[in-house]
């Protein structure tokens, strides 16, 4: 199968975030062909590049985000010249999606389009930008109803999708793939020490961890209250936010006067000893698809404290894996408290979501899932 990927993301053109360009490569050898179209700015022009000998990735250039569409548009007749495709895919239902549907018209082969987050009937995403997200909401509904086949994170956004129209067939719940074999091994206690030596932290200090990027979705500043309030009932407690924080100086600035340690964007490699540094890994966001962080936290024997949204809720077995809480600062800091008295209990946790996570995300099977995906929607398209 020839596979004609659509996304906006451009790091499988370089500084890739986690895994993603070893995860390409593992779906490109199960595939048989990927040529991936991204976004990328002609301010910082890449040339195209071949991951391997199935995946070769094709940047658009593009003076403006307007004129992607068009651009990539193009790129994909052309692509499909050289080499026949057989099935397009586009990483969300708006702007790659809409191209999406153009080349499934024009080239007549059949259209899966994939749902990273909580799109519709989210009012908290419409209230980031309310004219631009409405407008978006609009076009992601006509794509997805018009595609062969969706693929979205969770059960609950299923059945959102289903209330728009789209026949629960054609509807596939699959996470994005997290190695969760590779956060499992107990990482070296000198490694342990020697981190919480370069973050400051003493011994004696649990410690709470968040990891990302700070986007609105993200609440970051309902966690940094309900630190407030941790640390006024536990002074000892550390919290450590690891991401890139450049976008961010004011709410930088303020968390470090909070005592909150930021040491920067972590390498993929070096999250595990982050995540098994942590007492708890403390997760606030009003809404997300399905965090892999929680997936990444669990799989690593951590136990989890995160808001209940529809994607924690996925992944998270409230009061077997970790705890949900409202999105509220203290109710956020009550259910981090109550697993910092009781370290049994965090510790039962901890084991029993490593368990539950290394046999529900399975790394390999969950590739498998993402290519019979795409061979599904060969199936109910008739190609196959």
């Amino acid at each position: 199968m020839h596979l004609l990927m659509l996304g906006l993301d451009s790091s499988l053109l370089g500084d890739p975030h986690g895994n993603t360009v070893a995860r390409h490569i593992e779906y490109a050898k199960r595939v048989g062909q990927i040529s991936v179209i991204v976004y990328n700015p002609a301010s910082a022009p890449k040339s195209i590049t071949h991951l391997s000998d199935r995946l070769i990735v094709y940047p658009t250039n593009v003076r403006t985000p307007y004129l992607f569409p068009w651009a990539a548009y193009r790129l994909g007749v052309r692509i499909h010249r050289r080499q026949r495709a057989d099935l397009i895919t586009t990483q969300d239902p708006f702007a790659t999606g809409l191209i999406g549907l153009w080349l499934k018209w024009r080239l007549r082969i059949p259209l899966n389009v994939q749902s990273h987050s909580h799109f519709f009937e989210n009012p908290d995403w419409v209230a980031e930008h309310p004219l631009r997200n409405r407008a978006l909401q609009a076009i992601g509904k006509f794509v997805v109803r018009r595609a062969d086949t969706l693929r979205v994170l969770s059960e609950r956004e299923k059945a959102i999708c289903v209330r728009q129209g789209i026949a629960p067939h054609r509807v596939t719940v699959l996470t994005a793939p997290t190695d969760v074999g590779s956060f499992a091994p107990p990482v070296a206690p000198e490694r342990i020490a020697e981190l919480r030596r370069e973050l400051g932290i003493t011994p004696d200090a649990p410690v709470l961890l968040w990891v990302g990027l700070p986007t609105r979705a993200k609440n970051v500043e309902l966690l940094l209250e309900a630190y407030r309030a941790i640390r006024a009932a536990r002074p000892r407690a550390r919290l450590v936010m690891a991401g890139d924080f450049n976008g961010r100086p004011d709410f930088a600035q303020r968390a470090q006067s909070e005592g909150v340690i930021l040491p920067g964007r972590v390498d993929y490699a070096s999250l595990p000893a982050y995540y098994q540094l942590a007492a708890i890994y403390v997760h606030s966001s009003r809404y997300e698809g399905v965090p892999r962080v929680l997936i990444e936290a669990l799989a690593a024997g951590t136990p989890v404290v995160a808001t209940d949204h529809l994607g924690a809720s996925e992944v998270v077995r409230p009061g077997e894996t970790g705890l949900l809480t409202p999105h509220t600062p203290d109710a956020l800091a009550e259910a981090v408290i109550a697993l910092l008295d009781d370290p049994v209990r965090a510790a039962a946790m901890g084991a029993a979501g490593q368990r539950d996570v290394l046999e529900r995300f399975d790394y390999e099977r969950q590739l498998d899932r993402v290519v019979e995906t795409y061979r599904e929607t060969l199936r109910i398209a008739g190609r196959s």
